[in-house]
C-alpha cells in the first residue's frame, strides 16, 4: 500500500510526509563508481586468469561435435568476472546513500547472503570446470545458494507479488474473506519455492546459453544494463521508503554490468578465454538475485518484476525450447545437444559473429520491451507480452526449432568402374539415419 500511496503522490506532485523523489542523476551518480571498480578489476584480471588456466591446464578442448571452437581455449574467465563483481560491491563501503537519514546506515548495506550464495555458485562452477560433476550435483549446489538467500531474508516475501492481486480480486467477490498478510506462512512457503525456482532456472539458462564466443557475456551485459535502468527508475518513484534497498538494486546492477563489460573484449570471437560454468552460472545467479529483489520490492505493483522477466527472456526462451525439444523427441531432459537457438542459426548459414550479433539484437529488443512497461499500465503490458511471446513460440515451431529433423540417406552397393558422388555436407541440426537400399524399398512398400 505504501508504494501505491507514493506513486499516487508522485503523480499529484505532492510527496507525502517522510517521502522524497529523485531524478535519475541523483540516484545513479553516488554509485557509478561501483561500475568503474568492477570494470577495472575484471579487465585487468581476465588475462591473469587466462595465464593461470593455461599454466595449470584448465582448458576447454574442441570435441568436433558440440563445441564450435577449433583450438584449446583457457577457462577461468568466470573467476575474473566474479572478482570484478565482488570488488564493485566492496566499493559501496566508501559511498554514501543517495538519501542519508540519521536512523539508517550512512553506506549501502548489501546482505551478506547474496555474496555467500555467489561464492557457493562460483565454487560449484569451478569444481565442474576442473573435475566435471553430474547435473544433479549442480542442481543441489544451486538449491543451496537459493536456501542461503532465504535464510537471511532475501526473497522471503517475494511470492506476495502473486498472492496479493489474486486475493484482492477475491475480496471484491467475497467481502468477508480473510486477507493473507505478507508475514503469513503461506507467503513464506510460496516465496521459498519461488526463490528456488528462479535461482535454478536462471543459473541453467545462462549456462545453456554459453555456447558461442561472447554470447552469454554480451547478452547478460545487455540484461544488466536493463536491470540498472529498472533499479534507477524504481528508486526515483518509490518515495525512498527504504533508500538502502533501492540502492542495493542499483549497486548490484552496476557491479554486474561492469564485471561483464570488462570480460567481453577477451571473450568475443575469436575468444582467448572462456568463462566456463563458473562464469555462466554466476551470471545466472546474479540475474536471479535482481529478479527476486524486484519481486520483493513490487508488493502490489508487479511492473518492475514483469519487466525484469522480459529482459531475461532470451535465456529463458532458449532453455524452454531446449527442454520442450528434448521432451518431444524422447530424449533425456538434461542431455547435451547441438540444437540450441544459436546452434541452429549457425546451421542455417550464419557465421559465429553474425549469430552473436543477432542474439545481441534480440536481447536489446527484449530489454527495450521490458523497459517500456514502466510507462504503461500493467494490464496493457501483460497483453502485449502475451502476444509477443505467443508469436515467438509459433515462429520457433514453424522454423523447425522444436522437432529435430531426421536426415535419411540410402546406402547402395559399390559398382566397379562407377564413380561415387561425394557425400553432401550434413546439417548440424539434423539426426542422420543410414538405411540399406533393400530395407528402404521394403519400408517404402510397407513390408518388414
Amino acid at each position: 500500500m505504501t508504494h501505491l500511496l507514493s506513486l499516487a503522490a508522485a503523480v499529484a506532485g505532492e510527496p507525502p510526509p517522510g517521502m522524497k523523489y529523485f531524478g535519475a542523476d541523483a540516484v545513479l551518480s553516488p554509485y557509478v563508481y561501483v561500475f568503474y571498480a568492477a570494470f577495472f578489476v575484471s579487465i585487468v584480471f581476465t588475462p591473469v586468469m587466462r595465464t593461470v588456466a593455461t599454466y595449470y591446464g584448465i582448458i576447454d578442448n574442441p570435441d568436433n561435435l558440440r563445441k564450435m571452437h577449433r583450438q584449446p581455449v583457457a577457462y577461468l574467465g568466470g573467476v575474473a568476472v566474479f572478482m570484478g563483481w565482488l570488488t564493485g560491491l566492496a566499493t559501496t563501503q566508501f559511498l554514501g546513500v543517495h538519501r542519508p537519514e540519521p536512523e539508517f546506515p550512512a553506506h549501502v548495506t548489501v546482505n551478506f547472503a547474496i555474496v555467500a550464495g555467489a561464492c557457493v555458485i562460483v565454487v560449484l562452477g569451478l569444481w565442474d570446470d576442473v573435475f566435471h560433476i553430474r547435473p544433479r550435483a549442480k542442481l543441489l549446489g544451486q538449491a543451496t545458494a537459493a536456501l542461503t538467500l532465504l535464510a537471511s531474508g532475501v526473497g522471503d516475501r517475494s511470492a506476495f507479488i502473486f498472492i496479493s492481486p489474486v486475493q484482492n480480486r477475491l475480496a471484491t467477490l467475497f467481502p468477508t474473506m480473510r486477507m493473507i498478510p505478507e508475514s503469513h506462512w503461506v507467503v513464506a512457503a510460496c516465496s521459498a519455492a519461488f526463490v528456488l525456482f528462479v535461482v535454478i532456472v536462471c543459473c541453467n539458462a545462462t549456462n545453456l546459453l554459453d555456447g558461442l564466443d561472447g554470447l552469454c557475456g554480451g547478452v547478460t551485459g545487455i540484461i544488466a544494463f536493463g536491470f540498472v535502468f529498472l533499479a534507477v527508475n524504481f528508486a526515483m518513484v518509490s518515495g525512498a521508503i527504504n533508500a538502502n534497498e533501492d540502492a542495493v538494486r542499483v549497486v548490484l546492477g552496476l557491479a554486474l554490468l561492469g564485471a561483464v563489460m570488462g570480460f567481453i573484449p577477451f571473450n568475443f570471437n575469436p575468444a582467448s578465454i572462456f568463462m566456463g560454468d563458473t562464469g555462466s552460472m554466476f551470471l545466472g545467479y546474479a540475474c536471479a538475485v535482481m529478479i527476486i529483489l524486484f519481486a520483493q520490492a513490487g508488493g502490489h505493483l508487479p511492473k518492475w518484476f514483469l519487466a525484469s522477466i522480459v529482459m531475461f527472456a532470451l535465456p529463458i526462451l532458449d532453455t524452454s525450447l531446449a527442454f520442450v525439444r528434448r521432451w518431444v523427441n524422447g530424449r533425456p531432459l538434461f542431455s547435451a545437444d547441438r540444437h540450441h537457438f544459436h546452434h541452429q542459426l549457425v546451421a542455417r548459414g550464419f557465421s559465429v559473429k553474425k549469430t552473436v550479433m543477432l542474439s545481441y539484437g534480440l536481447a536489446l529488443g527484449f530489454a527495450l520491451l521490458g523497459g517500456a512497461i514502466v510507462f504503461v499500465r500493467t494490464r496493457y503490458a501483460v497483453g502485449i507480452y502475451i502476444v509477443v511471446f505467443a508469436y515467438i513460440i509459433v515462429a520457433a515451431y514453424k522454423m523447425g526449432m522444436v522437432h529435430e529433423r531426421s536426415g535419411v540417406t540410402v546406402r547402395k552397393p559399390l559398382r566397379d568402374g562407377v564413380a561415387q558422388a561425394p557425400a553432401a555436407p550434413l546439417d548440424p541440426s539434423t539426426v542422420l539415419e543410414v538405411q540399406d537400399a533393400v530395407a528402404g524399398a521394403r519400408a517404402g512398400n510397407g513390408h518388414y
